[in-house]
């Protein structure tokens, strides 16, 4: 039971990690992006064997700092980014070379690329005899393109301390 309890534990993990100093045969992502707003990320890895992306990051929560980390072990790795709070056109792709016990910084950038309307749609309810009403409403949202660029591999320090982190 105790064995069952661990799994659980460790499965619920957020991997975005920020060890006080780096883990033996792990290696790291950071994502980082300049944006006036909170963002949601999405991280996607490519997989060979199915030949389509799996996600390995989703949170509608956005990650405090601003800068998203993750721990693979070392190798290449082909990545999608995008964002669960912003309306995208054209996710980011982005090939990571993963070094043991360093940090890989990828830039992320969002690039307005239109307009497009945002329909939501709310189930409202009413009193025993007013019954359900639907209020349906439209916005007018930016939509962007990201592109994300991956910088050599920098020796390990916590997000906070990295170049890059406000």
């Amino acid at each position: 039971m105790l064995a069952a309890v661990g799994l659980f534990v460790t499965g619920c993990a957020s991997p975005n990690v920020n060890p006080p100093q780096a883990r033996a045969k792990t290696g790291y992502v950071d994502f980082y992006a300049d944006s006036s707003g909170e963002l949601s990320w999405e991280v996607g890895r490519f997989d060979d064997r199915s030949q389509s992306f799996k996600s390995v990051f989703f949170e509608l929560k956005p990650p405090p700092g601003r800068v998203l980390r993750l721990a693979f072990p070392p190798g290449h790795y082909r990545m999608r980014v995008t964002f669960l709070n912003r309306v995208v056109r054209e996710p980011g792709l982005v090939e990571v070379d993963v070094k043991d016990g360093m940090v890989t910084p990828v830039h992320v950038a969002l690039i307005a690329d239109g307009t497009t309307t945002v329909w939501s749609k709310e189930e409202r309810w009413g009193r025993a005899r007013h019954g359900r009403g639907d209020q349906i409403s439209n916005n007018e949202s930016t939509q962007y393109r990201i592109t994300a660029e991956a910088d050599a591999p920098m020796p390990y320090q916590v997000k906070e301390r990295m170049p890059y982190a406000p």
